[in-house]
């Protein structure tokens, strides 16, 4: 090919695809025509001259396989160098690729630089087999198919490496995508913590003072003004609750676990007398499942066991007789832990707004709440590998399951 220009054929139904593989080429000193399918790149193959072919895989009629197979079947034109446009989302690409003879592959989206690399690559081999081309057949079957492979060693290596070029690419831009999320999450965690800190200050000031004009000028104050500044106190205590729900849940996801045993029935007996000795008035009926244990990080669990039995404290508050459960069941897949109650319940087709922060399915004046301690609850079990879900139905009660890992009831060590 020496004192000539080297003549390349590109194959690709998309315009403007053929257009910018042209002008690649073209750069780099190649003598370049397209050909808007596969039949007419078969037709322009079998008038001219090619050194080299680039084909896109799919295409109406003639796909870049059929237009490979008629190449390499034709003596006139089997040692021009193939090479297919694919995405290999699927690794029959390969396979299909070797049956028809291809002699390598390009990823597509592709940069220049490696689409020239490859055509000289493919040129270069070319000119190495000149003499005394390896005939080597081979069948093998692939996903119940059986596939005649007729490549030789060095096109089935080429087309290896290619291959294995371009995962090795992909995975190092997925580790580079996956390294830059991380940091974005762990700013942003950091961010929304150091916000929910500073905010404290500037609300306990606006308490502190909204306090102090109730002391000293309540009597200049009509009704309304001292209902005005009734609201503005509740107002602060409910933006206080949110915030420090939200440092919560940002501890949460900050913090080092540290794995041990740890015992659920008894944080779950402590909880409940907390809960009972807040609320003296009311009488929950609390039953617990005894020797529950499971493995994790035992101030996670203790925050967990914390939202969800004061969710259905909470829940329970207009039930004539509340009652709480506590339990665990034994399956093929582990234990699954349960915190039951006969309160309010919630339609299952809003099941998945319950684990979301800020989401509500009842009105904050008959239960009041943040709505973000169920979404902790999932932080934590996501944190030490489990699950969590919910069932329920309105005015029946609901029921919340989470698994653990290394969990196991009485008599199942």
């Amino acid at each position: 090919m020496e004192g000539r220009l080297v003549r390349l054929l590109v194959v690709d139904d998309s315009p403007t695809q053929a257009e910018e593989l042209k002008l690649i080429l073209e750069a780099e000193g190649f003598e370049v025509e397209t050909a808007p399918d596969g039949e007419r790149g078969l037709e322009r193959i079998r008038a001219s001259r090619f050194d080299l072919v680039v084909s896109d895989i799919l295409m109406p009629g003639v796909s870049g396989y059929d237009l490979c197979r008629h190449v390499k079947s034709d003596p006139a034109t089997r040692d021009v160098p193939v090479i297919l446009l694919t995405t290999l989302s699927d690794p029959l690409d390969v396979i299909q690729g070797l049956e028809c003879g291809a002699d390598n592959f390009l990823t597509k989206p592709c940069s220049p630089e490696n689409l020239v690399r490859r055509v000289r690559h493919m040129l270069e081999n070319k000119r190495l087999r000149a003499e005394g081309r390896l005939k080597v057949g081979v069948e093998i079957v692939f996903l119940g198919r059986t596939f005649a492979i007729t490549s030789g060693k060095e096109q089935v290596l080429d087309l290896l490496i290619s291959t294995f070029e371009d995962i090795v690419r992909k995975h190092r831009e997925l580790q580079a995508a996956t390294a830059s999320l991380e940091a974005a999450n762990h700013e942003l965690e950091a961010f929304s913590y150091s916000v929910s800190h500073d905010l404290r200050a500037p609300l306990r000031a606006v308490d502190g003072f909204s306090q102090l004009l109730l002391q000293d000028c309540s009597e200049r104050l009509d009704e309304t003004g001292r209902g005005h500044l009734e609201r503005i106190r509740t107002g602060v205590r409910r933006m206080t609750e949110l915030i420090d729900d939200l440092l919560e849940l940002a501890r949460v996801s900050r913090a080092d676990l540290r794995e041990e045993p740890v015992d659920i029935s008894d944080l779950a007996r402590m909880v409940g007398a907390t809960l009972q000795l807040q609320e003296p008035s009311r009488r929950v009926e609390l039953s617990l499942q005894p020797g529950l244990s499971g493995r994790g990080d035992a101030n996670l669990l203790r925050i967990l066991i914390e939202n969800l039995l004061a969710n259905a404290w909470k829940f329970t508050s207009k039930c004539e007789q509340p009652k709480v459960e506590v339990g665990a069941a034994e399956a093929a897949g582990g234990t699954t832990f349960y915190v039951r109650d006969n309160g309010a319940g919630f339609d299952m087709q809003y099941a998945q707004k319950l684990f979301a922060p800020f989401q509500r399915l009842h009105p904050e004046s008959e239960f009041p709440g943040t709505g973000v301690g169920l979404a902790t609850v999932r932080r934590i079990v996501h944190r030490h590998g489990g699950r969590v879900w919910a069932e329920g139905s309105p005015g029946r009660g609901a029921t919340f399951y989470f698994t653990l890992p290394s969990a196991r009831t009485e008599g199942n060590a």
